[in-house]
C-alpha cells in the first residue's frame, strides 16, 4: 500500500474508489450507509460520486491496522 505522502491530491469516481478495493461499485454505496464504518464521504458533480484520494487511502489503511491487530483463530 502507497505511504500517504506519496497519495496525490484529488478526487477519484466511485468506480475507481471500489477497483481500488476490490469490490463493486454498489459495495460502496453500502458502505455509505454505514456511518460506524467512517468510510470517507462522497461529493456530487453532476449526479456522479467522487471521494478524496487522501481520505479512501487513509481508511485503507486504518482498515488494515485494524485487521491486524485482531487475534487469529490458529
Amino acid at each position: 500500500m502507497a505511504d500517504l505522502e506519496d497519495v496525490r491530491e484529488g478526487y477519484d469516481p466511485d468506480s475507481t474508489v471500489a477497483r481500488f478495493f476490490g469490490v463493486h461499485v454498489k459495495t460502496i454505496k453500502r458502505w455509505d450507509r454505514r456511518p460506524e464504518l467512517g468510510f470517507p464521504s462522497a461529493i456530487r458533480v453532476n449526479d456522479r460520486s467522487y471521494r478524496s484520494r487522501r481520505e479512501y487511502h487513509e481508511f485503507a489503511r486504518r482498515a488494515a491496522a485494524a485487521h491486524a491487530s485482531k487475534p487469529h483463530k490458529s
